[in-house]
């Protein structure tokens, strides 16, 4: 054979060669592909299915069998950590949190025109508007009437303002963004931000603070951190606090009622007057459960909401699945709205250290344990 023929030959040769490498390389890298994604919806499948048994041990922790109903605070069993449990390939742990240590939003729904104006122009009463507005105050947030009136339209069933200050419909047309009001009660605590008057920013602050529960509640005054009591106690507020931090955790709501009275040297239908048992109580229907489950590759996070109410044993009534990339983009480059739900996603959505009361009062595990964080 010619030696021209010999070197077409050979580059022939070469380029199958070189065109069947890279066939296999491909094929072997769709398949390392195709194994890493099912070894990863694997273990993901896998750490959900240790988190919803770990729903059902933290069931068990509040249910009537393992828990006093009358009083809940930090000191009881179910408000201890999850110790670090080794899973076969991973690691679970978990914690839970008293919603009622909050302020619900759907607490609202309980007002109309007269009775929000009665608490607002009593000096003597105290209601979830009053201290709403102080919980501004403290946060150094613009605290008008206008802010507690557009959210009672909000969340009311009718469409009709309740004063001069609330935001119906046509309200919401004329905004740069136009949005259709709920007229009901509020499912999720971002919902705030779509409510006219609240900024991001703002909603930001106050998200640690606040909660969205199926019905009106009261707020646990054994479990409210120390900004929360500070704004119940309205202009007494610092000795109010010095109060609860004295007395807590309470046994009864009798006995918490019967210390203000003898601090604050009035009658007791003014101290039950001031705060109703329908705004403060010893004990608590809602929960959270916030669980974080590593396996292998796979790593997601779990917020369940757990309601007792009228129940033996809780049942979930809403959960919140996150599962965590392998990287995040750095929070200066999210917008204010991408930075809202990167807040609400966070497990940073507990008041730290510094805002709990430190006197009779165990700190809450969620905050030991880092799975919930800081507040200024």
């Amino acid at each position: 054979m010619p030696q021209k023929q010999r070197g077409v030959a050979l580059l022939a040769a070469l380029i199958l060669i070189l065109a069947v490498v890279l066939i296999l390389t491909n094929i072997f890298y769709r398949h390392q592909i195709d194994v890493t994604q099912a070894s990863a919806s694997l273990h993901g499948d896998q750490a959900l299915l240790i988190a919803m048994s770990a729903e059902g041990w933290a069931g068990d922790l509040l249910s009537t069998k393992n828990d006093n109903r009358n009083t809940d605070d930090y000191g009881e069993i179910w408000a201890q950590a999850m110790p670090l449990l080794p899973v076969e390939g991973g690691t679970l742990k978990g914690c839970i949190s008293d919603l009622q240590g909050r302020v619900n939003l759907n607490s609202f729904s309980v007002y109309n025109s007269a009775s929000l104006n009665q608490e607002i122009n009593s000096f003597g009463t105290m209601g979830v508007a009053k201290a709403w507005l102080n919980l501004m105050e403290t946060l150094q947030i613009l605290a008008s009437l206008d802010r507690v009136a557009t959210i009672i339209d909000w969340v009311d069933e009718d469409s009709s303002v309740i004063n001069s200050w609330g935001a119906e419909q046509p309200d919401y047309e004329g905004l740069t963004f136009p949005r259709m009001v709920a007229n009901d009660l509020i499912s999720d605590t971002s919902e705030l931000a779509a409510i006219k008057g609240y900024s991001v920013q703002e909603v930001q602050m106050l998200l640690p603070w606040v909660t969205a529960l199926p019905s009106p509640t009261s707020i646990n005054i054994n479990t409210a951190p120390e900004r929360l009591v500070l704004a119940l106690g309205g202009e007494d507020g610092q000795q109010f606090l010095d109060i609860v931090n004295q007395g807590r955790p309470f046994s009864d709501i009798n006995v918490f009622h019967q210390d203000l009275e003898a601090y604050f040297l009035i009658p007791m239908d003014d101290i039950k007057k001031r705060w109703p048992q329908a705004l403060v109580s010893v004990n608590s229907d809602y929960f959270q459960l916030y669980l974080e489950v590593t396996l292998g590759e796979a790593r997601i996070q779990v917020k369940s909401i757990m309601d007792r109410k009228n129940r033996p044993k809780p049942v979930i009534i809403a959960r919140e699945i996150i599962i965590v990339p392998a990287s995040l983009p750095d929070e200066k480059d999210l917008s204010d709205a991408e930075k809202l739900f990167a807040k609400k996603s966070d497990n940073n959505d507990e008041p730290d250290e510094e805002s709990l009361p430190q006197n009779k009062l165990v700190q809450p595990a969620c905050v030991a344990m880092g799975l919930m964080g800081e507040i200024t």
